[in-house]
């Protein structure tokens, strides 16, 4: 659970609050959003300082592959084209550590009691199945 402590972090020390607006981050790391057209299950790339974020997709989506993205940058050296089938272990790590750190970015700092998903996307201002999927987090996280 690192990568979360890492995005709660970054957070606090950005001053983000939900729903969090990413541009001075991005532009604090030296990224930028840019709209694309991707084809088949892309829906965001990052090279270099550059974000790719499929342009068909929600505003609560474009946030939260931003913060996915964010995540990777920091988190993660290299590339990520696997072009091996073996890595695909390391591949599921570095998505499933994306996906926390994102959570830890754009969730509540403190929440109290946690909302239903629906409340909690729209509060922060994410896809209502990632929401549902970090209050399970934050519910596992709490447990420890």
């Amino acid at each position: 659970m690192r990568a979360f402590a890492r995005g709660r972090s970054l957070a606090r020390s950005s001053g983000l609050e939900a729903p969090a607006d990413l541009s001075p981050l991005l532009h604090r790391l030296g990224l930028e959003v840019v709209p694309w057209r991707f084809e088949g299950r892309v829906r965001e790339v990052i090279i270099e300082g550059a974000i790719g974020i499929d342009d068909r997709l929600s505003a609560p989506w474009v946030r939260w592959l931003t913060a996915h993205a964010i995540g990777h940058r920091l988190l993660h050296t290299g590339t990520s084209l696997y072009l091996e089938s073996w890595q695909w272990v390391n591949r599921v790590k570095a998505e499933r550590q994306a996906e926390e750190f994102a959570a830890g970015l754009l969730l509540p700092a403190t929440p109290r009691r946690l909302p239903g998903s629906r409340t909690l996307a729209a509060h922060c201002g994410i896809p209502e199945p990632k929401a549902a999927w970090a209050a399970a987090l934050l519910e596992e996280l709490s447990a420890d």
